[in-house]
């Protein structure tokens, strides 16, 4: 087989793997809610299994499901303003069930109804906060109010770790090295 073929099929099987969706049914997250950087809740969460979960005080509902995060707010909320610190929710250790060397690569708001202010817009919010390596996603209405009924929806995006870790490049190398002279070594015969 030619070399460019390997590369071929490999650099083909990479993109399908790409591609996939989340699967998050079955991983078991921790759910956090603070106010003013105090934790106040600390709730474990099976995907899949566990009920949604009522958090901060019954203002707000959190439901986790196969591919993201949806988050209704039951009752009025204001979460008073001026203040700098960290009011809401993280979702800690969330992995991909089907793929667990996959790390969380982003988060896309597909449905955001809340009117006080554009919230969580994009990735790059800083109302939105990822730990790709460790699998935690925050969501932060820090100074914020709003009305029971609001709520938004996040899709989680999960892949490959993007940067290589070095046993892979190592592993990846001696390979390279292998092929390169089995290569050589016909050539000679």
């Amino acid at each position: 087989m030619k070399p460019t073929t390997i590369i071929a099929a490999l650099l083909l099987s990479l993109g399908l793997a790409t591609s996939a969706g989340a699967s998050l049914v079955n991983d078991q997250v921790t759910v956090q809610y603070w106010e003013n950087d105090q934790l106040f809740q600390n709730t474990p969460f099976v995907i899949g299994q566990s009920p949604a979960i009522i958090t901060g005080f019954g203002r707000i509902r959190l439901d986790i499901d196969a591919e993201g995060v949806k988050i209704n707010f039951i009752g009025a909320n204001n979460f008073v303003g001026g203040n700098t610190n960290f009011f809401g929710i993280k979702i800690v250790g969330l992995n991909d069930y089907d793929n667990p060397d996959w790390i969380l690569l982003g988060a896309n708001v597909t449905e955001n109804t809340m009117t006080s202010k554009d919230l969580w817009a994009a990735e790059q919010d800083t109302r939105l906060l990822l730990d790709p390596v460790s699998g935690d996603v925050a969501f932060d209405w820090n100074q914020m109010s709003f009305i029971g009924g609001q709520n938004f929806s996040a899709m989680l995006e999960f892949g490959p770790n993007p940067i290589p870790i070095p046993a892979t490049m190592a592993l990846f190398v001696t390979g390279l090295i292998g092929f390169i002279l089995l290569k050589r070594t016909r050539k000679r015969r």
